[in-house]
């Protein structure tokens, strides 16, 4: 090994290490998301072990594996100091979800009544 790195030139060192690295590069990223998808399975069959164990249904189980899997749309999680726009926005998002008007009502009124508690919090991040 030695005597190969004694006869390259700078240029053809700096090449070689150039192709190596990103070899290398590209063998930690897809090991880094192959570990990912592992992890996120197990995490997944974890959650619907333990969804079985406390006697949920097959279709309340699916519910909440699709929830947890849509990703948010931006800016409907967060709050942003204005309490009508989160109102109407927490609104928004209980209607595109299919909640009856009955509990958008009592959930709203529950967020106007103490929008920093933790069961509003907990209602709010659910959805």
């Amino acid at each position: 090994m030695g005597e190969l790195l004694n006869k390259l030139e700078g240029g053809q060192i700096i090449g070689l290490v150039a192709v190596i690295g990103g070899l290398l590069t590209f063998m930690v990223c897809a090991i880094a998301i192959q570990w990912r998808r592992v992890r996120v399975a197990e995490i997944d069959g974890a959650l619907k072990q333990q969804m079985l164990d406390k006697g949920m249904s097959a279709a309340e189980i699916e519910m909440v594996m699709r929830a947890s899997q849509e990703a948010p749309s931006s800016g409907s999680a967060t709050s942003t100091g204005n309490e009508s726009l989160d109102k109407a926005a927490l609104a928004q998002r209980m209607v595109d979800n299919g909640y009856e008007g009955e509990d958008i009502e009592r959930v709203l009124k529950a967020y106007q009544q103490s929008p920093q508690s933790p069961e509003v919090k907990a209602v709010t991040n659910a959805m």
